[in-house]
């Protein structure tokens, strides 16, 4: 009976590691390096970008630019693995076309925390 509980653990634990990544906690919207580059500068609308990926969580103006972000944040489940928080950002110029798309490691002012952000940590 000691050996089928420790095999139980061992495939238990074994399947738990195999498959963390559908326990993590993710928020947000990611977007992928391929999902990105295939945007054109110059060319690309901001109705492109909504159609492909959808209306962006956060919208502002820096210097003229209209500036999106999409973040995304995920927290892994098992210990001593990376967790992710990330910004795709789009520039667009007055006509609504795009200048610039990049990713960011986040941002600016949040703890990559998703759970601590939402307490205000």
């Amino acid at each position: 009976m000691k050996i089928a509980g420790a095999f139980a653990v061992a495939a238990l634990t074994v399947a738990a590691m195999a498959g963390c990544s559908a326990l993590d906690h993710k928020t947000g919207t990611q977007i992928s390096q391929e999902t990105l580059n295939s945007f054109t500068k110059g060319k690309t609308r901001r109705e492109d970008v909504i159609a492909a990926i959808g209306q962006p969580p956060k919208k502002s103006e820096v210097m003229g630019k209209e500036v999106w972000n999409y973040t995304f944040t995920r927290i892994a489940a098992m210990p001593f693995q990376p967790n992710e928080h990330e910004d795709a950002v789009f520039e667009f110029d007055k006509k609504g076309i795009l200048l610039n798309a990049y990713k960011t490691s986040g941002s600016a002012g949040q703890s990559g925390n998703a759970l601590l952000n939402a307490a205000g940590m």
